[in-house]
């Protein structure tokens, strides 16, 4: 079963070289700009030409490590390209995440008895290299920035006072690139910069962009956030299917195939000897897997097929969360492929991957495996990887009964390829079948607002959808930079002047929480319940713990916590537990990691808190949390316990319903996600 989506591209000015798309995100008036282009469009491109072209200041927001450090190499090259040279280029492009983090430590620059990585990043915020002249960019993971922004009761010396505003005034675009990833309890930061920004207008610098490779309507919850209308501009990329010598191509024609399949590792034997003629070729073949412990038990069958047909150990490279961690000797890694997260991929031959490479990063491959992703974008992100440029591809998508039982939006898909088999389409033919599951999640819900004064019980699916939550959630996070310390009285009028109405809300319903800190039994843990509550606008996406690792070579990786439970179990029973310098979890084997021969169920849990009692209990982590945690507030056996605040109590209920957020064990907010989205 095959399909062709045919060639595509975009226009493109025969003097600038830009896009319609690209030339208005540099050129447009207003503050915030929502754009959308299909993958390979070059929507990052445009802030390159910003600072090569304009000496333009540039901080663009990414969801991975890998992205942000893929796109630093790219800029790189392509300053250099434009006739700077390499101590300029590396001097004028930086990249804030824990990997640097831990660079700089190494180096001696930030640590114990040395300046803070905070403040070493603030110094930043204003300039990287004021010994040469020119523009400059800073490729973050929303966590660090928000580290930046949410400094609690630490201040920095000297630099106490630096904040969003600083953000908004020192440079000339802030993008958030992939929104389409945004979890609702990861848009805080991202709608207070785009509010501040238009209301300040001709008083910041900055314009805010959102970039995403399918048009999505955040607009509604920007004007929840009484963001004026009129500096908001939704931008949307013309794709052309016949392109002439001055358009630019995106990809060429792709064969997409649906193959029904057991794994991908007999997928890829199946089509041994077309990846054998790509890589003799010196063309890049990529495989990548839905899930990290499919990909780690069949890693052994695929060496062994590639090995077969002449790609050695050398020429394959694997990418996935557990393998991007690994620390040490590399010789002594005893893996069938070559890992490392600084690897460049188009070295390589093979490359064995997971959903880490499915947003932005860029292959020059012509031969693409996959398995469909658990949700369209996935899909279609993936799908978008081959034949970038003037070039032809395929695409083999691997599926399962099931896959298929279990994805409905993968059922239609395979359907309309059934009806479709042999015809040549076009690549809005297939992003009409994916974006719909998309769509929904970002569509209100008319009734939510409704909820916010009623006193009936409220119902939890009016609030699963982003813009619902992402509405209180924002509110929430402006209401933490209000009560920064590190806030001088400009920025505390700033706040204050253009307070959204969801932080009033918050702000009021924690106030009504905070009643209960009065009660000499319980007041204390309503106390800590409301810090903690304000923590959680810290964590902007559901990240699960990992713990180190430590092998019998003395080497490292970094695992979830969940994901030993279900997949490795026989480490956590025999392995030594530890606790290292910094309170990490820490096991010591013996031998090198492997997985159990099964999975195993385990289901992931949360220890919650209430503000009516110190202890906490331990539920079930899923889409029933919130539900499951206001049940357990409010039930008929527990109200003894807060007789007399009932509207305390009911407070809470709303701020959990209200941002999803429900109180746990609070951990460091400036982790990264290494595969994961914000």
């Amino acid at each position: 079963m095959a399909i062709a989506i045919i060639r595509h591209g975009v226009p493109s000015d025969h003097k600038t070289k830009l896009s319609p798309l690209q030339t208005e995100l540099l050129n447009c008036t207003e503050k915030v700009r929502i754009a959308s282009a299909p993958t390979g469009a070059g929507k990052s491109y445009a802030f390159q030409r910003a600072m090569i072209d304009n000496d333009e200041r540039i901080l663009f927001i990414v969801p991975t490590r890998r992205l942000a450090q893929n796109l630093k190499f790219s800029l790189i090259n392509a300053l250099k390209e434009a006739g700077w040279d390499q101590k300029k280029a590396k001097n004028k492009v930086t990249v804030w995440s824990s990997d640097t983090k831990e660079k700089l430590k190494e180096a001696g620059i930030i640590g114990k008895d040395k300046i803070s990585i905070t403040s070493f990043r603030i110094r930043e915020i204003y300039e990287l290299d004021e010994t040469r002249t020119g523009g400059e960019m800073i490729f973050a993971t929303p966590e660090v920035v928000s580290g930046i922004l949410l400094r609690g009761k630490y201040l920095n010396f000297g630099q106490s006072d630096a904040g969003i505003i600083d953000l908004l005034t020192q440079f000339d675009h802030i993008v958030f690139d992939e929104f389409h990833t945004i979890e609702p309890r990861g848009f805080g930061m991202a709608a207070v910069l785009s509010k501040l920004a238009a209301e300040l207008q001709n008083r910041c610098r900055a314009k805010i962009s959102f970039l995403s490779a399918t048009a999505l309507d955040i607009k509604p919850t920007l004007l929840a956030m009484e963001v004026p209308e009129a500096q908001i501009k939704e931008l949307r990329e013309e794709v052309i299917d016949e392109c002439d010598s001055s358009d630019r191509t995106i990809h060429g024609d792709v064969q997409l195939l649906f193959e029904k399949r057991d794994s991908l590792a007999e997928l890829i034997a199946t089509y041994a000897d077309e990846i054998k003629t790509e890589s003799q070729q010196n063309h890049l073949v990529v495989v990548i897997y839905n899930k990290l412990s499919d990909l780690q038990r069949q890693s052994t069958a695929l060496a062994a097929t590639l090995e077969h047909i002449g790609v050695s150990r050398k020429k394959r490279l694997l990418i996935n969360s557990i393998d991007d961690s690994r620390q040490g000797d590399e010789a002594e890694f005893e893996t069938d492929f070559t890992v490392g997260r600084y690897k460049n991929p188009n070295d390589f031959r093979v490359l064995i991957a997971t959903s880490s490479v499915e947003l932005g990063v860029t292959f020059n491959t012509r031969l693409l495996f996959m398995e469909p992703g658990f949700e369209p974008f996935n899909f279609l992100q993936r799908y978008g990887r081959a034949a970038r440029g003037d070039v032809d591809g395929k695409v083999i998508v691997r599926w399962d009964d099931w896959l298929h039982g279990k994805m409905p939006w993968l059922r239609r898909l395979i359907k309309w390829a059934e009806k479709n088999a042999g015809k040549n389409l076009s690549i809005n033919d297939l992003s009409k079948q994916l974006r719909r599951t998309v769509v929904e999640f970002f569509e209100e819900q008319p009734d939510f607002e409704k909820q916010l004064n009623s006193e009936e019980q409220p119902n939890n699916d009016a609030f699963v959808h982003l813009p619902n939550r992402a509405k209180y959630t924002a509110g929430l996070y402006w209401h933490l930079l209000q009560n920064q310390k590190s806030n001088n009285k400009y920025i505390k009028q700033r706040l204050f002047a253009h307070c959204p109405p969801q932080a009033r809300t918050v702000a009021g319903l924690l106030k009504e929480v905070r009643k209960m800190e009065n009660n000499p039994n319980f007041g204390e843990a309503a106390k800590k319940w409301c810090v903690r509550f304000e923590n959680e606008a810290k964590i902007l996406r559901n990240i699960e713990r990992r713990i180190k690792i430590v092998e019998g070579s003395g080497n490292t990786l970094l695992v979830g916590e969940n994901f030993l439970q279900r997949e490795a179990p026989h480490i956590l029973d025999t392995g030594l537990l530890s606790v290292d310098e910094d309170g990490n979890l820490e096991i010591h084997i013996g031998g090198y990691f492997c997985l159990d021969d099964k999975s195993r169920y385990v289901p992931k849990q949360k220890r919650v808190f209430f503000p009516y009692k110190s202890d906490g209990i331990t539920l079930e982590d899923n889409y029933q949390l919130v539900d499951e945690w206001c049940n357990r507030l409010t039930e008929p056996m527990e109200k003894y316990l807060w007789k007399g605040y009932e509207k305390s109590i009911r407070a809470a209920e709303k701020l959990v319903r209200f941002t999803g957020l429900v109180v746990s064990e609070y951990d460091d907010p400036e982790m990264d996600a290494p595969i994961g989205v914000l």
